[in-house]
C-alpha cells in the first residue's frame, strides 16, 4: 500500500478549515507541470477532448457549451458556443452527441457534429440532481445524489425515455461497461457495483470499502479506479473531529481488481494532501496508458503511475492559482483558496483542466497526457417496455412525463398535476384518475400551487407561471428569475406571496397579487442544498418553514400584507434531505433520522432534547403530509410510502405500508385514498387501510 502523506499534517485557515498555503512546496508529488495556456471563458465545471476537438462546460454562470479547436493543443480556440443550460456539472461526448448533467436542471443532450454550430437535441428531466454521467452502449447512466442512478434510454437523443432507478447511496460519479455499474458513494465511502444488464431492472450486486468519501470511477482492463476525498474511514464509521488522524485524511485514489464484478478487490491506494473544505467537494479519475489522473478540487490536479497497480506513485501535479473563495450558490467569502479543479480532459501532451473558479486552464504534461482509446464494452441491450403490472394496492395513472406532484384545485375532486417534460394536467379523482385538460409548459413542470381559481406552476428554466379559470385555465402572468431555475412553488392561503425553490439552494419570496407583473421581494440562502421539496407551506400556519439541511429550520411570516424582510425565526438543528415538515396543531412535525418530533415556534432544543417520537425496530423515514390523524410518509430515497396512525401522538401505529420502483412525493389525503406521485411510475391512488 502507498501512502505519501501524514494525516496530521495540515494548516488551518482562520475559519477552521484545513488549507495547504498557496506558496507552500508539495514535495514527493513529481513535477510541477506548468500552466501554459488559458481559454478565457470563466469558470468552468468539465471538460473533455473528443479528436481534435476540445469541449468545455461552464464559463461565468455555469451555463453554456463551449466547443475549441485543438488544431493547436496548446492553444485552444473557441469556435462554437451554446448558452442557457443551468448549473452545469459534467461532461461526456460519443458520436456527434455531447451529454450534459445539470445538477436541478436535468441532463441536456446536444448535437455537435458541426462544432461551430452546437445545437441543443433535447433536455431531459432527471429524477433528482443530474451530476455523475456515464455511457454504455444506448443508456446513459446518470448519477442523482441522494435518490441514486438512473437509467435513461438516449437510443433516440432526441427523445431520451426513462429505464429505471437502482438506489446505490448518494453517488455524484459513475462508470458504466459491459452489463455493469460502478457508482462512488459519499457519505457512506463505498464502491457500489450494480448488474445492469437488463437496464429496466437493475440489481445491486457488490460493494467495497473505500477510505475516504467516494466521488470519481473510472474503467481500466480488469481495474476499477476510484477517487475519493474529504474524511478517512473511522472506526466507528462517523465522521471524525477537527485534530483526529482521519479528519481530512479521506484524498487520494483506491484501485480495485474487478475482474469479478459483483466481489471487487482491493489493491491499492495512494493519498493526496490533507484537505477539508466544503463547497466544489468533489474528486475525478481518468486514466490513459499507464498513468491515471486525479483531480482533487483545491489540491489541484495529479498524475499518477499505475504501471504497477500494487505500487502506485506520483508523477506530476499542478494546484491551480489563488482566487477568492465561494461558498454554497458560490456567493463570495472573505478568503483566499486555490480555484479548484472541476474536471478535465486530456489530450496530447496537456491536460485541460476545467477551474471551478477561474478558467479552463492548459497544463502541458509532455510524456504524461495521451487520449486514451476507449475501452471496449459489450453494452447491455435495451429490452422492449415491460407491461405495467397491476398492484392490488393501488391503481395507477400514466402521464407522459415524470410525475412530481399533486395540488387540490378545486371542491369538484379536481386535483393539478405537473408532469414535467409533459406539461401539466388537469384530473379528476373518482373511482380512478379523469383527465379533464392538459397544459404543455415552456418549461419541465415540477411542482404547483392553487389558490382559488389561480394555479401556480414551477417550470424550472422557465420560471414561475400563473394560472387562472374556473373550467379552462389561461396563463395570465409568469416570473422568471435570470439564469435559474424554480423548482418548487407554494402560496400563502391569500394568494398574495410565493415562496419558490430557485437554483440549488435559494428562497424567494415573490408577491404575486398582481399576477401580469409578480415581483421578488426577497432572496436567502444558507448553507445546504434543498434536494426537492423543502418548503413547507400549510393553510392557517404562520408562515413558510423552509429547510437547509446544514444550517437548520427557517420560518417566513407571510401571512401579513408587508413582505419579510428576513426569516422571522431559526430552529438551529438541521434535518437530513429524507426529513421534512407538516403543519400540526400549534407548530409543525418534523421528520429526522428515522423518527418525528413535535416543533413550536421559538423552540431551541435539539430535536433529542425536544422529544423524538417512534417506533421500536423500524425507522419512520420520509416527506409527512397529513390527513386527519393519519401520517403519510414520502421516502424517496428508499421508494416507500407509509400511512402511520397518530391518533395518540406520542404512539404512532403502521397502518399500512407500500414499496414503489421510484420516487414517491408529497401524499395527500382524499375521501380514504392518499394520492401518491410516484416520479415516472405516474400518479398512485393508494387504497391503504384506514381513511385519510
Amino acid at each position: 500500500m502507498s501512502q505519501c502523506t501524514n494525516r496530521r499534517s495540515f494548516l488551518m485557515t482562520s475559519t477552521g478549515l484545513p488549507l495547504l498555503a498557496a506558496q507552500q512546496a508539495v514535495p514527493g508529488y513529481g513535477q510541477k507541470l506548468p500552466i501554459v495556456n488559458d481559454l478565457g471563458i470563466g469558470m468552468c465545471a468539465d471538460a473533455a477532448v473528443a479528436g481534435d476537438t476540445l469541449f468545455v462546460i461552464g464559463g461565468g454562470n455555469y451555463g453554456s457549451l463551449y466547443v475549441a479547436s485543438l488544431a493547436v493543443p496548446a492553444k485552444p480556440k473557441v469556435i462554437g458556443k451554446l448558452p442557457n443550460l443551468g448549473h452545469v456539472r459534467q461532461l461526456m461526448v460519443r458520436d456527434g452527441v455531447a451529454y450534459v448533467t445539470s445538477r436541478e436542471d436535468g441532463m441536456f443532450l446536444i448535437d455537435v457534429r458541426r462544432p461551430d454550430r452546437p445545437t441543443l437535441l433535447s433536455h431531459y428531466d432527471t429524477i433528482e440532481l443530474a451530476t455523475g454521467l456515464a455511457l454504455s452502449g444506448n443508456v446513459a447512466f446518470v448519477a442523482c445524489r441522494q435518490w441514486g442512478v438512473e437509467l435513461i434510454d438516449i437510443t433516440n437523443p432526441k427523445r431520451p425515455a426513462h429505464l429505471s432507478t437502482v438506489r446505490v447511496g448518494e453517488a455524484q460519479s459513475v462508470a458504466a461497461r459491459s452489463g455493469y455499474l460502478y457508482a462512488g458513494v459519499w457519505a457512506t465511502r463505498e464502491l457500489v457495483v450494480c448488474d445492469v444488464r437488463n437496464p429496466r431492472r437493475p440489481v445491486r450486486v457488490g460493494q467495497a470499502d473505500l477510505d475516504g468519501f467516494g466521488d470519481g470511477v473510472t474503467l481500466r482492463g480488469p481495474l476499477c479506479f476510484v477517487a475519493t476525498g474529504h474524511h478517512a474511514r473511522t472506526a466507528t464509521g462517523g465522521r471524525p473531529k477537527p485534530g483526529e488522524p482521519e479528519y481530512g485524511t479521506g484524498h487520494g485514489l483506491e484501485i480495485f481488481d474487478v475482474s469479478r464484478p459483483a466481489e471487487p478487490r482491493f489493491i491499492s491506494r495512494i493519498k493526496a494532501p490533507v484537505r477539508y473544505r466544503v463547497f466544489m467537494d468533489m474528486w475525478g479519475v481518468k486514466v490513459s496508458g499507464k498513468y491515471a489522473f486525479l483531480a482533487d478540487t483545491y489540491n489541484g490536479i495529479f498524475v499518477i503511475d499505475v504501471s504497477d497497480p500494487a505500487h502506485p506513485r506520483f508523477a506530476g501535479h499542478r494546484r491551480l492559482a489563488e482566487v477568492q473563495g465561494r461558498g454554497e450558490g458560490y456567493v463570495l467569502t472573505d478568503e483566499k483558496v486555490p480555484s479548484p479543479v472541476g474536471g478535465f480532459g486530456i489530450g496530447k501532451g496537456h491536460i485541460y483542466v476545467a477551474g471551478g473558479y477561474s478558467d479552463l486552464h492548459v497544463v502541458a504534461a509532455s510524456g504524461l497526457a495521451n487520449p486514451a482509446p476507449a475501452e471496449p464494452d459489450n453494452p447491455a441491450s435495451v429490452p422492449p417496455p415491460e407491461p405495467t403490472r397491476p398492484d392490488p394496492q393501488y391503481s395507477l395513472w400514466q402521464p407522459k412525463g415524470m410525475v412530481q406532484d399533486v395540488v387540490p384545485w378545486s371542491a369538484e375532486s379536481h386535483f393539478v398535476v405537473p408532469a414535467g417534460n409533459d406539461g401539466f394536467h388537469v384530473v379528476r379523482i373518482g373511482d380512478g384518475v379523469e383527465p379533464v385538460a392538459h397544459y404543455p409548459t415552456e418549461g419541465i413542470a415540477f411542482g404547483a400551487a392553487a389558490v382559488g381559481e389561480t394555479v401556480f406552476v414551477a417550470e424550472g428554466m422557465g420560471g414561475l407561471s400563473i394560472w387562472r379559470g374556473k373550467r379552462k385555465l389561461e396563463r395570465i402572468g409568469r416570473y422568471r428569475e435570470p439564469g435559474q431555475s424554480v423548482k418548487q412553488v407554494t402560496v400563502e392561503p391569500r394568494g398574495r406571496f410565493a415562496l419558490l425553490h430557485v437554483g440549488l439552494n435559494r428562497l424567494q419570496i415573490v408577491d404575486v397579487a398582481n399576477p401580469a407583473a409578480p415581483r421578488k421581494v426577497l432572496e436567502e440562502g444558507y448553507l445546504g442544498l434543498f434536494y426537492r421539496r423543502s418548503i413547507t407551506l400549510t393553510a392557517g400556519a404562520p408562515g413558510g418553514l423552509v429547510s437547509w439541511g446544514h444550517d437548520g429550520l427557517f420560518l417566513y411570516d407571510v401571512s401579513k400584507d408587508d413582505a419579510p424582510r428576513a426569516a422571522a425565526w431559526r430552529y438551529p438543528f438541521g434535518i437530513s434531505a429524507r426529513g421534512g415538515a407538516v403543519r400540526y396543531r400549534d407548530g409543525w412535525l418534523v421528520t429526522s433520522g428515522g423518527s418525528y418530533f413535535l416543533l413550536r415556534p421559538g423552540e431551541t432544543r435539539s430535536p433529542q432534547q425536544v422529544g423524538l417520537i417512534g417506533i421500536k425496530g423500524r425507522g419512520l423515514w420520509g416527506k409527512p403530509a397529513l390527513g386527519g390523524d393519519t401520517l403519510f410518509l414520502s421516502d424517496s430515497e428508499g421508494g416507500k410510502v407509509t400511512a402511520v396512525d397518530i391518533s395518540t401522538l406520542t404512539a404512532p401505529r403502521v397502518i399500512a405500508e407500500i414499496e414503489v420502483p421510484e420516487h414517491p412525493g408529497f401524499v395527500v389525503g382524499h375521501k380514504g385514498v392518499a394520492l401518491v406521485p410516484g416520479g415516472y411510475q405516474g400518479l398512485l391512488v393508494w387504497r391503504y387501510r384506514g381513511g385519510a
